[in-house]
């Protein structure tokens, strides 16, 4: 009975943004700034908005959103004599803010601006605000929240990892309720809680209590997830895991089973060779626990089982 391996793609995802992000803006975006800011007229804030005649607003990054991101890009806006967006550089802002800001500001059209009488490129910088609507002091109150949530899971990982199981069942289960006192949208932090919860029991064989924990984690799952997406097959897999540490052997199977259909769909949704690899590993080690019902006198569905076993694994690559 072990934890499975698994790879953050959200993470991953994030990374992989950042350095295109990174790149686009020190390739492209600069040269063309410096191209256009030669012999600008330089605007002050407010009169650049007074020549505004079309304003499109940002769309807000959904991931930025899912994090409660909230910050203020500053930009330098070259305008041509026709009044169009000529060139965006990005003076300040967090990376995840930084295109949808970009994208909105190309589209805004002003008059033109005039010096004696004859229309003249000008250049301005100003801010452009991302916010939720959350106050300062909501936003410290979530941000040290956060901090004792992942600290506490820092200490709860560790004992795990050193197979400490006793020592991690307090600082495991006390982040179910620090998950609570997260948004509403921090699902996956209130799984990954009940998740480690009972884990830190299910290894002290208290499989009554480690059941209820792995049934939170995919109540909340379920109520908050894709049925494509991999972590709710690796929640029905530790709830599985608990029915058969309890004896319940039906149960178990049929988490099992629903483990194994989940990881297959998210596999086939999931772009990418290494990730695919990566669900075609689970789902044999979801097999391969499940073959174990086998002494237990299910032998004709562990058989059928380790048929899906053989054929899984001659897909995955060394």
């Amino acid at each position: 009975m072990t934890l499975f391996l698994r790879t953050n793609c959200s993470l991953i995802m994030m990374a992989a943004f950042f350095v295109a992000l990174s790149w686009g803006q020190s390739a492209v975006g600069r040269d063309a700034a410096t191209q256009a800011e030669k012999e600008t007229t330089p605007v002050k804030p407010e009169q650049a908005e007074e020549n505004l005649v079309k304003k499109v607003a940002p769309v807000y990054p959904p991931l930025a959103k899912d994090l409660r991101l909230q910050d203020k890009v500053r930009v330098q806006v070259v305008i041509s004599k026709t009044g169009n967006v000529a060139s965006v550089k990005v003076l300040s802002g967090h990376p995840l803010f930084v295109q949808a800001a970009m994208d909105a500001v190309r589209q805004w059209q002003y008059r033109p601006f005039l010096v004696d009488g004859q229309p003249v490129t000008a250049s301005t910088e100003f801010e452009i605000p991302f916010s939720l609507g959350i106050s300062d002091a909501d936003d410290q109150a979530e941000e040290k929240n956060s901090q004792n949530f992942f600290k506490r899971e820092d200490e709860c990982r560790e004992l795990l990892k050193a197979q400490k199981y006793p020592e991690a069942e307090a600082p495991c289960t006390s982040l179910v309720e620090l998950a609570e006192k997260l948004p509403k949208v921090r699902q996956m932090e209130r799984m990954s809680a009940n998740e480690l919860a009972g884990h830190s029991l299910l290894y002290q064989k208290k499989f009554d209590e480690a059941l209820s924990f792995f049934q939170s984690e995919v109540a909340i799952g379920e109520a908050s997830l894709k049925p494509t997406e991999a972590e709710l097959g690796y929640a029905y897999h530790h709830v599985g895991l608990a029915h058969y540490g309890t004896g319940d052997l039906q149960k178990a199977q049929s988490y099992y089973e629903k483990s194994e259909s989940t990881l297959r769909a998210a596999r086939e949704h999931m772009d990418g060779e290494f990730f695919k690899n990566q669900y075609a590993k689970d789902i044999q080690g979801v097999l391969r626990e499940f073959i174990v019902l086998r002494q237990t006198g299910q032998d004709d569905a562990a058989a059928k089982a380790q048929q899906r076993a053989d054929a899984i694994a001659s897909e995955i690559h060394p």
